[in-house]
């Protein structure tokens, strides 16, 4: 068996709506400058309509629902169109990956990894996290401090300290894209805390907000994007 297919019939089932929500929080992680490369996707609809593109962001409403929305291309990346689609994810009966091989680590959150590379420095770690600080305080328009023990941490463990400000980032990315949460997040977090423990936990206190994640794990996903997002969201 290939190496390409082992890494295939690695892949664990996930549901439809955890894949899209994953590959949405990879093309915002891409968009700010993570060496990142989301796949191209082709969703299918029960009506048994389908259209291909890229996931470029999704939107969670309790009330309305789960809204996807792709660049429309064809099945080469190179073949873009100026069109875009938006999907109601909860019709959405299936999803293709294109060329799925090169995203494993994503479709399987982490579970799944191609052979790792070096870990970071602590000075590739120190940029990522300020990159990461700098455009959630652009977002805010106001002050986020960031606490996180990188001079202390192993070598071996900076990618895991990476991936849970990845992570932490990320959902407070999600949270920020309407003025409610926006607002909320700008009055109740001054301090984001990234600290190492047993197990991946979040909580809010004295406008600290404090991440704990078993960093030697790492490539494993600690915590879905979907419920990372809905435990943030519960802290505020």
């Amino acid at each position: 068996m290939s190496d390409e297919r082992k890494l295939i019939r690695a892949l664990p089932a996930r549901s439809v709506e955890d894949v899209i929500a994953e590959l949405a929080a990879a093309q915002v992680r891409a968009a700010r400058g993570e060496p990142l490369s989301p796949p191209v996707v082709t969703v299918h609809l029960g009506t048994g309509f389908q259209a291909t593109g890229e996931i470029i962001d999704i939107l969670f409403d309790q009330r309305r629902g789960t809204t996807l929305l792709l660049h429309l291309v064809g099945m080469s990346r190179h073949d873009r169109s100026s069109d875009v689609i938006y999907v109601k994810v909860d019709q959405v009966a299936a999803l293709t990956v294109h060329s799925a091989v090169g995203h494993v680590a994503l479709l399987s959150a982490g579970q799944v990894a191609p052979p790792a590379g070096p870990p970071p420095t602590r000075l590739e770690a120190r940029r990522t996290l300020e990159r990461l600080r700098s455009q959630l305080v652009q977002r805010l328009g106001a002050e986020v401090a960031l606490d996180a023990p990188i001079d202390d941490a192993p070598v071996d463990q900076l990618a895991g300290l990476v991936e849970l400000a990845t992570q932490v980032f990320g959902a407070l990315q999600s949270v920020v894209r309407d003025d409610l949460g926006l607002e909320a997040v700008r009055s109740q977090v001054k301090t984001v805390q990234l600290r190492a423990g047993a197990a991946f936990a979040l909580s809010l206190s004295h406008e600290a907000l404090e991440a704990t994640a078993p960093w030697a794990e790492h490539p494993r996903r600690w915590v879905e994007t979907p419920e990372l997002v809905s435990r943030l969201e519960a802290l505020l």
